[in-house]
């Protein structure tokens, strides 16, 4: 078991972030988010496997000002394909050892493949998306962070539509992420 794992655990305290699985609460954005993000990837990236070439805060609470599910949402890109199935590899090894759980490999549905990380049952602290570095689905979600993070009116206008759906299905993730997706994908292909 890799000797980060307690430090990893340290680095989430204080930040600010957890949520139960299968609740959507959006609370006000904090710079712990960032900071802890910041320990993380430090944290990740002194025994990283040679595969992973970028560790990137991507989601919501990469975006300062932005209100979010307190869940950090890390973006690992590795340097070659994902095939489906072959979950078992060096990043998948380096994952789990740190105490990231696996949840799921990419699909029809998800563009990545999926670990969470939970202290606590149920209590997600971090989700991790692990793409092919450069591919689409990894330009897509830098470019809609870097878009969010340019725009303050664009920002605040996702805000208020998560804000929303968050109130009218407090208990519905997919109805959650399926209000929001219409938005995004609008506007993941402008310039940042």
């Amino acid at each position: 078991m890799s000797s980060h794992v307690g430090a990893l655990a340290v680095a989430f305290a204080g930040s600010a972030l957890g949520l139960r699985r299968g609740v959507v609460q959006i609370t006000p954005a904090t710079d712990a988010w960032a900071r802890t993000f910041d320990d993380v990837r430090a944290l990740m990236t002194f025994d990283a496997p040679t595969t992973v070439v970028a560790i990137e805060h991507i989601g919501s609470t990469s975006v300062p000002g932005l209100a979010a599910k307190p869940i950090l949402d890390i973006g690992i890109g590795v340097g070659h394909p994902l095939r489906d199935g072959d979950v078992h590899d060096e990043t998948h090894d380096w994952l789990t050892e740190l105490g990231f759980e696996f949840r799921g490999d990419a699909n029809e549905v998800r563009p990545d493949r999926m670990y969470a990380y939970e202290l606590q049952p149920m209590i997600r602290l971090a989700n991790l998306h692990v793409l092919e570095h450069g591919s689409q689905e990894w330009q897509q979600y830098l470019g809609f962070r870097d878009f969010l993070r340019a725009h303050p009116s664009e920002r605040d206008a996702y805000q208020e539509l998560k804000l929303d759906l968050s109130i009218q299905h407090p208990d519905d993730r997919i109805a959650y992420l399926d209000g929001k997706e219409a938005f995004i994908v609008e506007r993941r292909g402008r310039p940042a």
